[in-house]
């Protein structure tokens, strides 16, 4: 090919492993040519050159722009080439005499050959456009009208990243990737959001399945009894179980759980093989009410339970503790009993959770004569017949919220390990996507609690070997552990504007496109470098906009702009009591009862 060819910018100068520099022609005016009418951004950072090698054209990104000037010589020379401008460009494939676009290179360009910038039809070649099996996302930034497609096996199972600081527009990035998956040809995903931020509901409006703590038409529910027994008493009580209590309430959980195998209608267990950590359902209340009994018991011979001091007898219902007789020190009758104040303040801090109305949506009743109600609650957490779940944990405390995710994961996963390949369950018969939105506070060494922290780390090392896949969403990936990214295939990074998280990402990107990440706190919103296994090459990609936006916009500014006036916060109020009252009317009911 001719160097008078239009699409000719310069010529190679030198050349290191994969990275190749570039003398741009003196008679190029700027660094963005005119060819057919439209400007060429040849001059910007990851645009597309070619090298022509006869049957074969190379393709690399540029990295970096210069003039000799201005820059120090650049490897492996010491001289500097006064007035030239130059590009450095990074190798990273090629296309062969079919057309056909492969990573990596098998040859290398000689000096003085002839380098181009990558015309549409070029990149057409790179890029394959929408088509089965993949997933648009966007366009090139430095060619709008060449599509950006992703892999979507890649994508979901072998895990995605995807992040930014706070505005750059990720909640809008995962919509249009949800969006694409609801009206594309994936009728059957399986795919879960966990947004703590109530945020993606409109985004997917009636496509999908949404579940709310808060909305009691479709609450969310999430059954305690499906954990270990450590893992309840840690949830409700929140501090360290100490081994002599862990023991004791194990013990009750094991025989609670052993009584409702044995009444239970739909369950084919035997009694003999269930423990305190068989996932089938028992009455925490009535544990609790043992467990405090022997906390705070008291009797006339220490020794002797028949001796027990009652004044008024207890109702594990309504969650009112035993009342007994104080003892008396110094050996006074009655005496304290043999476990008396063992378990310190665990049962008062149990009751006070089950009290709790931000704890109601974990206590589903279960009915040993009805149906499997952990089926049904996974069922729903799976959207029934959608292709997306939402679950909805906004307007709860951040730390119920959090426990309440690791244990949805927990018991998905655990499912999915479960599921045979040619059976019907979920993973490998039918894989599932987890979409967690602010990873990091599952993930975090500080933030994260022990029962989120371990699903979530579980499912970034196991989970693809199982069918299940995790797309992270993060504003602050340096809290991220090393492991966490390195687990994920792909990444897609928005603008960042900590220099942390920058380091975080670049540490994250393959050796041969880390200049990439030095773009990162320019990009323009709804902009993002796309690297990793489902995306052809590392780009600067345009990302598509959702439609509808998901609800992440921030509030304006326009009620500023009014007369000042006392706010009307009755509504709100009244939203809030609202969690509490449905309580107080069934306490008012039961006493009601016991009146009459």
């Amino acid at each position: 090919m001719s160097e008078a060819d239009p699409t000719c910018i310069g010529r190679v100068r030198h050349v290191l492993g994969s990275s190749v520099t570039v003398a741009l022609d003196p008679e190029l005016a700027g660094v963005a040519p005119i060819y057919r009418g439209k400007l060429q951004s040849v001059g910007q950072i990851g645009s597309i050159v070619r090298f022509p090698q006869g049957l074969l054209d190379l393709i690399g990104a540029v990295t970096l722009v210069g003039i000799a000037e201005l820059t120090p010589a650049l490897p492996p020379v010491e001289n500097v080439q006064i007035g030239e401008r130059w590009l450095k460009v990074q190798l990273l494939g090629e296309i062969d005499s079919l057309d056909k676009f492969k990573r990596g290179v098998g040859s290398y360009p000689g000096l003085d050959d002839p380098v181009h910038f990558a015309t549409p039809s070029d990149l057409g070649r790179v890029f394959p456009a929408e088509k089965p099996g993949l997933l648009r996302f966007g366009s090139l930034s430095s060619a709008p009208a060449i599509p950006v497609c992703l892999d979507a096996a890649k994508l979901v199972l072998r895990h995605t990243a995807v992040v930014g600081s706070t505005g750059a527009g990720k909640t809008s990035a995962v919509a249009e990737l949800l969006q694409n998956l609801v009206s594309g040809e994936w009728p059957g995903a399986n795919v879960v959001v966990i947004d703590p931020h109530g945020e993606y509901a409109r985004a997917i409006g009636s496509k999908g399945s949404v579940r709310s703590v808060l909305d009691p038409q479709k609450r969310l529910r999430v059954p305690y009894w499906a954990l270990q027994a450590e893992d309840i008493l840690k949830i409700f009580t929140g501090v360290p179980i100490g081994k002599t209590t862990l023991k004791r309430f194990s013990e009750y959980v094991a025989k609670a759980r052993i009584t409702f195998v044995e009444e239970a209608t739909w369950l084919d267990l035997d009694p003999v093989a269930v423990t305190a950590d068989t996932p089938v359902p028992f009455d925490i209340r009535e544990v609790w009410h043992q467990l405090d009994f022997e906390n705070r018991e008291t009797r006339e011979e220490k020794g002797d339970a028949s001796t027990v001091r009652v004044e008024k007898k207890g109702d594990p219902a309504k969650l009112e503790p035993t009342q007994f007789v104080p003892y008396k020190p110094a050996g006074g009758k009655p005496s304290q009993g043999p476990n008396y104040e063992t378990h310190g303040r665990i049962p008062e801090l149990l009751r006070l959770a089950l009290e709790n109305p931000d704890f109601a949506f974990l206590q589903p009743k279960a009915d040993p004569h009805g149906e499997d109600p952990l089926k049904a609650a996974m069922v729903e957490w799976l959207g029934g017949e959608s292709a997306i779940s939402v679950l909805d944990f906004s307007g709860v405390p951040t730390g119920v919220a959090d426990l309440a995710i690791g244990v949805v994961l927990e018991l998905l996963f655990e499912l999915a390990l479960r599921s045979e390949k040619t059976g019907s369950g979920i993973g490998r018969p039918r894989p599932v996507l987890f979409v967690l939105e602010e990873a990091h506070r599952y993930l975090s060494s500080v933030e994260a609690n022990e029962v989120s922290a371990r699903a979530v780390s579980r499912i970034a090392r196991e989970g693809r070997k199982y069918g299940v896949g995790l797309l992270m969403v993060t504003q602050r990936p340096s809290e991220l552990p090393e492991t966490a990214l390195a687990q994920c295939g792909t990444l897609i990074a928005l603008r960042l504007t900590s220099g942390k998280d920058q380091g975080q990402i670049r540490s994250a990107l393959p050796d041969n496109v880390t200049g990439l990440a030095d773009v990162l706190p320019s990009l323009r919103t709804g902009e993002a470098v796309v690297s990793g296994e489902a995306i052809v090459l590392p780009v600067r990609t345009t990302i598509d906009e959702p439609n509808p936006y998901p609800e992440a916009e921030d509030p304006d500014l326009k009620s500023w702009r009014e007369k000042s006036g006392i706010p009307d916060l009755a509504p709100a109020l009244a939203k809030w009591r609202g969690l509490y009252d449905s309580r107080s009317k069934t306490k008012e009911t039961a006493k009601g009862k016991t009146d009459g």
